[in-house]
């Protein structure tokens, strides 16, 4: 259709494969033999399901339903988590601003929207873009830093009032740097363009692939300037974030560019997105970051003037490791002085002292915070 919205349906064919082919994740599976042409049909071709690994998506909230922080509201802070598990920055302050918004593709209800502020060319160490940071444990099967290395996959839905082609950049974040930036076209504007991007599995560079660090970092650049972008479609050494010559969404006051739908897989082959239950996205984004909120009682108890009290608090999903606790909007009745004791990855312990003799409490909202 003229405004872009995608009507036709797919089919997803699984060819006929040999005992030795790298298929379906790049594993190698003497089950597949002489399956020919089975059909997984899809909803739609925005991805609506049909997927037979329910579990193979590696990115955390890609369909940008899950926003804990800001449940949808307009942010333009930097260095700070947008919606759930997607990071923001910008060296230079006040030239983009990212919301949550109601999208208009079919089977995908969000999206996640970069807007630019001014017409801004970057100087060569400006940065700017957002990432999903991922935990070395999820991606251990790529096998990145050996001879056995596998590709990998990643797919989304694009949007934008510009047109021209885009970067990013898969990057180990870790030292020595090694990035691949890769690049993608929208070639029409305003348009909903599906993007696939094949990575190949990098055998050289320190890759974290097992443990609670982060693994790899897939970034999108929104502009970076010339420090932060290398040639497109190769490993190599540095702390990338996008590929030369890439369009810059800082550089066109009022542009904006929207994704949703983001998922990395392993093997060649991009795959239908997945659909989890609400439940099961906000779980995973909850190992991350969760909120006990509204007129939650931090912590309760009897005791005499000046004394403490303590609880212990489960949290609703065991952390990546010990969180970062915040506190916001406590009040008190017959008690101050709300901290916390111990924090561990399943629990923390609160305290605070009472007034007078008798019972006191602390009611509020608690953050934690274990982000990579």
């Amino acid at each position: 259709m003229a405004d872009g919205t995608p009507t036709v349906n797919y089919g997803w064919i699984k060819p006929n494969v040999g005992a030795s082919a790298d298929v379906w994740g790049g594993e190698m599976n003497a089950n597949l033999d002489g399956i020919d042409a089975t059909v997984y049909a899809l909803a739609s071709s925005s991805g609506g399901g049909g997927s037979p690994y329910p579990q193979d998506n590696r990115i955390i909230n890609g369909d940008m339903r899950i926003d804990q922080r800001n449940s949808g509201a307009l942010g333009t802070a930097s260095g700070v988590y947008t919606i759930d598990r997607w990071g923001y920055l910008g060296t230079v302050a006040g030239k983009l601003t990212w919301q949550r918004q109601a999208s208009t593709l079919p089977g995908f209800p969000y999206m996640l929207t970069f807007t630019s502020l001014s017409a801004y060319t970057s100087a060569a160490n400006d940065y700017f873009y957002f990432d999903q940071p991922i935990e070395a444990d999820m991606i251990s099967d790529f096998a990145w830093g050996t001879a056995s290395a596998h590709p990998v996959t990643l797919s989304f839905w694009a949007i934008s009032s510009l047109t021209g082609t885009f970067s990013g950049t898969a990057n180990n974040q870790n030292s020595p740097f090694r990035s691949y930036p890769f690049t993608y076209s929208i070639p029409a504007a305003n348009t909903w363009t599906r993007i696939t991007v094949t990575i190949p599995g990098d055998t050289a560079g320190a890759w974290n692939m097992t443990g609670n660090l982060i693994g790899l970092t897939i970034f999108f650049d929104l502009g970076c300037g010339a420090n932060g972008r290398g040639p497109a479609n190769a490993w190599g050494t540095g702390n990338l974030v996008g590929a030369n010559g890439a369009a810059s969404l800082v550089a066109t006051n009022g542009a904006t560019l929207s994704l949703t739908g983001v998922k990395l897989e392993i093997g060649s082959v991009a795959t239908p997105f997945n659909r989890q239950s609400l439940a099961k996205s906000m779980a995973d984004c909850q190992r991350y970051y969760q909120v006990l909120g509204g007129a939650q009682i931090l912590v309760a108890g009897y005791n005499g003037a000046g004394s403490g009290i303590n609880n212990c608090l489960p949290y609703p999903v065991v952390m990546r490791a010990s969180p970062t606790v915040t506190f916001s909007g406590v009040t008190y009745a017959n008690a101050s002085s709300l901290t916390t004791g111990g924090v561990t990855s399943n629990m923390v312990t609160t305290q605070c002292l009472i007034t007078a003799l008798g019972s006191g409490y602390a009611i509020g909202t608690m953050q934690m915070s274990a982000e990579l």
